[in-house]
């Protein structure tokens, strides 16, 4: 059977204009990352809600005091507790600051034996600083020398300034 080839090029236009379906693939959905962080929390959530969880309102702020001296304060702090399993959970955003920074506000919030635990800490850095800085002192003075020409015999400082 012969094609007929005006046909044919019309036909073949007509279908590009009208294609059906089209290409299999199929797009990827986008994942959020915060949907994790969420769904972490509903877990969460969810066993605070087993244990019988207490939220505790009022509470200003939270300290956590770390070994190296510093200190991870929550300025706006959500606490709910398990007093049955020991547990509290802080929600917050932490940041992380020296001890002095907090130092006069946090005396009155402290117990005598979280007191002289800070007065121990106060001595250790202390005495780190003050190693420190008698190496910075003779790291200083060494420099102090380097820094000042010799003098040579019939050299003045005024001749140098004119």
């Amino acid at each position: 059977m012969p094609i007929d080839q005006e046909k044919l090029a019309k036909l073949q236009k007509l279908s590009a204009k009208n294609k059906i379906g089209g290409t299999r693939r199929k797009l990827a959905k986008k994942t959020n990352s915060t949907a994790n962080g969420q769904k972490d929390d509903t877990k969460l959530q969810a066993q605070l809600a087993k244990f019988h969880a207490v939220t505790i309102d009022n509470v200003a702020e939270a300290n956590f005091f770390k070994e190296d001296g510093k200190v991870l304060h929550f300025s706006k702090v959500g606490v709910q507790t398990v007093p049955q399993h020991n547990t509290s959970v802080f929600y917050g955003i932490p940041q992380e600051k020296a001890i002095q920074e907090l130092f006069p506000g946090i005396i009155s919030q402290m117990d005598t034996g979280s007191l002289a635990q800070l007065a121990q800490l106060a001595n250790q850095m202390q005495s780190a600083q003050q190693a420190g800085g008698d190496v910075e002192a003779t790291e200083g003075e060494e420099k102090k020398d380097e820094a000042i020409p010799e003098l040579t015999e019939g050299q003045t400082f005024d001749a140098d300034v004119e």
